[in-house]
């Protein structure tokens, strides 16, 4: 297994969505097997933080947006400014551009890691089913992040994508009502936004689930 180059470099690899997702599978196992690595990676040092904050979500969107396509390639690109990574059609010959964005409380993300490295558990978390206050403050947060990223251009002739990770845990359920209704508005505040882009997407870490927000194919999602 080939896992075990867990580098910046490796991240850079030109790969088919296929390959990616093997790649990235094999490697988060051989992580989570290594008791050091998993520390480490807890505490969202590099090259770990690339890959789980980068890596991990770019190989979710290729496997979702091309499948087992082989005449695609896809890769970090080494960093560039004009976005986190590119998706090679080789047939076309074009380049599409994905940049990443992952809102997230840095210092409580660090600070739990740190807790789980310690003492095997992080600090429980509570609140009434039926309060969505933390839910409403993940949402103005990721809305924070994503205003400042409707200020740049990453139009490019191969298209371009705005991938949004979106982490429900541990606040959403989906036996909720209210909680999807808070999804719900995440995605529709999203709509309102001019984009400089084709495609924005949000991917809900939990689920797995991709929910398109503005496609160049489809146009913005409907209200």
């Amino acid at each position: 297994m080939i896992a075990s180059d867990i580098t910046k470099e490796a991240f850079t690899l030109t790969r088919t969505p296929g390959e990616l997702a093997t790649y990235v599978h094999e490697t988060n196992e051989y992580i989570n097997a290594n008791s050091e690595l998993k520390k480490v990676a807890r505490l969202r040092r590099e090259p770990y933080k690339t890959f789980q904050e980068e890596l991990m979500p770019f190989s979710h969107f290729c496997t979702w947006k091309y499948v087992d396509r082989t005449d695609v390639l896809c890769s970090l690109l080494p960093g560039t400014p004009a976005g986190d990574a590119v998706v090679h059609d080789v047939a076309a010959g074009t380049d599409h551009l994905v940049e990443i964005t992952w809102p997230m409380d840095g210092r409580k993300e660090v600070k739990k890691g740190q807790q789980l490295n310690e003492r095997g558990m992080g600090n429980y978390e509570s609140w009434d089913y039926e309060d969505i206050g933390p839910h409403l403050e993940a949402v103005e947060r990721a809305l924070s992040v994503a205003r400042k990223k409707s200020l740049k251009d990453y139009r490019t002739k191969g298209g371009s994508t705005l991938l949004l990770v979106f982490n429900e845990y541990p606040y959403f359920r989906e036996d909720n009502p209210k909680h999807q209704s808070v999804l719900d508005l995440l995605v529709q505040r999203l709509g309102l936004f001019e984009f400089k882009v084709e495609n924005v997407a949000v991917l809900l870490v939990q689920s797995g689930r991709i929910i398109e927000v503005k496609s160049a194919e489809h146009g913005p999602a409907p209200d």
